[in-house]
């Protein structure tokens, strides 16, 4: 659960606990431990192509650690799924959207960053798009959508007007980043 080995310490605390709910405790102390956080958050940023540098030739370092201390807090304190996904896909644009919801849409702003000289805007905006279009595909539905960019397969779960009706709602705005406290 936490991707930690036990303590000695800990290892004899259990084995010397002699109750019938041992191992619930057991279970019920690792769920506490901030450590589950980091461990299972490890999954969700790989999905969300979080990375401390931009990418690219540059490779500068970027800020937004903010949104992987979200991740870790969010799954520690066992946010609901709807919640986590919500406050990712469209926390900014909430009534009343907090600090958190605003740090949350982290997961639209882990595209690589293209600081070069001479890049053209709209085509490095066009492709961060089709990167966050990837990353809600794979990290939220659990499925490939970069064929629907072009044409329809039989058996998709996604055909392309689908594809282009969330494309529209995620391309509503472009920001590459977002200030937060």
């Amino acid at each position: 659960l936490i991707g930690l080995p036990p303590t000695i310490e800990e290892t004899d605390a259990f084995l010397k606990d002699k109750s019938k709910n041992a191992y619930e405790k057991q279970v019920d102390r690792l769920l506490q431990s901030p450590h589950y956080g980091e461990r299972w958050g490890r999954i969700w940023l790989d999905a969300a192509r979080y990375a401390d540098y931009n990418g690219f030739e540059k490779d500068k370092p970027r800020q937004v650690w903010f949104y992987r201390d979200w991740v870790i807090r969010s799954l520690n304190r066992a946010l609901h799924y709807n919640q986590f996904v919500i406050d990712q896909i469209a926390g900014d644009l909430l009534p009343n959207a907090t600090q958190d919801q605003i740090v949350a849409t982290g997961f639209l702003r882990n595209s690589m960053t293209n600081e070069e000289g001479g890049v053209d805007p709209e085509q490095f905006r066009m492709e961060a798009m089709f990167d966050r279009m990837d990353a809600v595909g794979k990290g939220v539905l659990g499925i490939t959508i970069q064929c629907a960019q072009c044409h329809n397969h039989k058996y998709d779960p996604l055909k392309q007007e689908e594809y282009y009706r969330m494309f529209a709602f995620l391309n509503d705005t472009h920001e590459g980043s977002a200030v937060v406290y």
